[in-house]
């Protein structure tokens, strides 16, 4: 991070991914939450800011909802991905 500038996302995308492992009762390996976070930010548009404040005031109800789709999809989408990958990869070794 330079600075004081942060993507927004970010924080979203790691919070959704802790809560799915919790759910699926997967330990919370920072090597794996941080590939799948990867995968997942790369499939979202950046949105870079100073101050988190400076977004959350202007955002409405409708681009919340926006913002909460785009990064649940995201994150399914990672988690498929890196699930198949896996699977590939343990095939591999057999």
């Amino acid at each position: 991070m330079i600075g004081n500038i942060q993507n927004y996302y970010e924080h979203l995308v790691y919070d959704r991914i802790r809560h799915e492992l919790l759910e699926l009762g997967d330990a919370l390996d920072t090597t794996h939450m941080d590939d799948l976070a990867c995968v997942a930010l790369n499939r979202l548009p950046p949105r870079y800011l100073r101050f988190s404040v400076d977004l959350t005031t202007r955002l409405t109800d409708e681009d919340w909802e926006l913002i909460n789709t785009q990064v649940n999809e995201a994150v399914d989408y990672a988690m498929r991905t890196t699930g198949r990958r896996h699977e590939i990869r343990l095939g591999e070794d057999e």
